[in-house]
């Protein structure tokens, strides 16, 4: 009898939901507008001298956005904005193995002036006529594609099969509508955090430039293809950014910041907390003015530790032709491309990739690390494919897939939901090592290496420079240097490492507007807290110097006397 109501109940609940998100469809213009187009584009669209679509996709963006920005207690930016923009409108012609996307030709698509912006209005027939615009110039030019790669297969003399081409990995259809969640964004009260925050460099006169900057963004994403995919997705972040300048009597230039981001205000830091980074970043900056230059050349061990571990990583898998994003390169067809590197990695599945303690995990739904918010989490991607939560990329060093959009060039390849990027990376390295073992080590593999100092490359600053500290092997003190830089990090060099913290951490490269994973420009790293790599160069950085003279001296000069 329990059973019975419990199926009742969940059979209620069910047929709620889903009356709930149809009932979210009809009464949200933009994406009636939008299905509504769609539909009546599949089965009106066509030209007498053009083969029909199979599919089309629509996506709109729709976002608020506040900026504030402030230098010396004073505001120089306040601003609030709504865009919505179309984010996609895209058409393909033939069919889902053979079409205008197949092969590389020698045509190429402009802009045209008869495009027409989507309203900020709810208005349905001005978002109705926006994509109307764009549909017909998209179709026009996917047609012509499509007719010129009839040409080329017919002159080839050969069945398509035995071209190298590309084909278009089948969807499904999905209903995704989430509603946002009401934010207690106070712009009044950001400016006036804003003032008060900047203002703490007023008793700082040596201090040439600061800046302290808020930025809060909210929205919806809209997508609608084809194959029946419907999705209103929100999206929202807070940031924070301080960044300041100053120099030495030599005229060189230091830089220091800080930043915080967050999904939500209850993430957020307190105002208390943004209070004490900012007076970080003075401290930070008095000190980098007295650090002793990299003098010299260093090639021996380094330990790699914090963001930096990421920005490693990700230069490893993610440069070159052991790239885990599959291409959509096709051989003998660019006139620059070789077959081989084309085919590299294609050839590498299921063969040993990496060092059998590597494993590597993609994670895309995964939102929250260890209190971390993952700014590169995503439900769908941008061409409509649902990911799976988990997909084994390197299993103890052996490719087992790639991470791919919808256009496949290989038998070993499918449309897994990875057009924009990776999403969210776990990478991890089968050890017990500790933090604190590994610098124990890197000071032991110096020594054997007849080295008076290791390195040890710490935190990114989010400018591009690494902050270096010389470690001493004679006591194991730690001297910061400034002024250099490792060589570009590249696959070969994970084969120069010597191991990894089992402790992990995790890190967001990039810069997230939407929950599509930032369009590709943002990826969450779950990776470990070190690692310890052998004959690394490190290399002297020369800074220019700039001395300027101040005929009259500051008034903050003044003001602090």
């Amino acid at each position: 009898m329990k059973s019975l109501t419990k199926i009742k109940y969940l059979l209620l609940f069910t047929l709620t939901s889903i009356g709930g998100i149809a009932q979210e469809q009809e009464n949200d213009v933009v994406l009636k507008a939008m299905k509504d187009e769609l539909d009546r584009s599949m089965s009106e669209l066509k030209h007498p001298d053009f083969d029909k679509p199979f599919f089309i996709m629509y996506g709109i963006t729709d976002q608020r956005n506040s900026q504030i920005s402030a230098t010396l207690g004073a505001l120089i930016e306040s601003d609030e904005s709504h865009y919505r923009f179309k984010s996609t409108t895209r058409i393909l012609v033939g069919d889902y193995e053979f079409n205008d996307e197949s092969l590389d030709d020698n045509l190429y698509s402009n802009s045209t002036p008869l495009d027409l912006n989507v309203p900020l209005d709810d208005d349905y027939w001005g978002i109705r006529r926006s994509f109307w615009a764009s549909t017909d110039n998209v179709y026009r030019d996917a047609a012509r594609h499509f007719n010129q790669h009839k040409i080329t297969v017919k002159e080839s003399k050969k069945p398509f099969e035995e071209l190298p081409h590309r084909t278009f990995g089948k969807g499904r259809p999905v209903s995704l509508i989430k509603l946002q969640q009401q934010s207690n964004y106070d712009h009044k009260q950001w400016e006036n955090t804003a003032r008060k925050l900047s203002g703490v460099f007023l008793d700082y006169p040596e201090i040439e430039r600061s800046m302290v900057s808020f930025n809060f963004s909210e929205g919806y994403e809209y997508l609608v293809n084809s194959e029946g995919v419907m999705t209103k997705l929100p999206f929202s972040k807070i940031a924070f950014f301080c960044v300041a300048q100053s120099r030495n009597e030599e005229g060189e230039l230091f830089f220091d910041l800080a930043t915080h981001e967050a999904m939500s205000f209850d993430k957020f830091p307190t105002e208390k907390e943004l209070i004490a980074d900012v007076k970080a970043v003075i401290e930070n900056l008095k000190k980098k003015t007295t650090i002793p230059k990299l003098e010299e050349e260093y090639i021996g061990p380094v330990l790699v530790m914090g963001n930096s571990v990421a920005s490693t990583l990700a230069s490893s898998l993610f440069s070159g032709r052991e790239n885990i994003m599959a291409g959509d390169e096709l051989a003998n067809t660019t006139g620059y491309m070789n077959t081989a590197e084309v085919d590299f990695m294609n050839n590498k599945i299921g063969k040993p990739f990496m060092n059998e303690l590597f494993s590597i995990v993609a994670r895309p739904t995964l939102k929250h690390f260890q209190g971390t918010d993952l700014f590169g989490s995503f439900e769908i991607d941008s061409e409509g494919i649902v990911p799976k939560d988990e997909v084994v990329l390197v299993d103890k060093g052996i490719l087992k897939a790639q991470l791919n959009n919808r256009t496949i060039t290989h038998r070993s390849q499918n449309a897994n939901g990875f057009a924009d990027g990776p999403g969210v990376l776990e990478i991890t390295y089968a050890s017990k090592a500790t933090t604190q073992a590994l610098k124990t080590r890197l000071l032991a593999e110096a020594k054997r290496a007849g080295l008076e100092y290791a390195l040890i490359i710490r935190d990114d600053s989010g400018l591009g420079i690494p902050h270096i500290s010389k470690v001493w092997v004679e006591d194991g003190r730690e001297e910061p240097v400034r002024n250099a830089a490792p060589n570009t990090f590249g696959f070969k060099t994970l084969r120069n490492l010597l191991d990894a913290s089992q402790e992990q951490n995790a890190v967001n490269i990039g810069y997230a507007r939407n929950q599509f994973g930032g369009n590709g420009s943002v990826t969450s790293y779950i990776v470990p807290k070190a690692l310890l790599l052998r004959d690394v160069e490190v290399q002297p950085v020369p800074i220019p110097a700039l001395k300027e003279e101040h005929y009259v001296d500051s008034p903050l000069v003044k003001k602090n006397k």
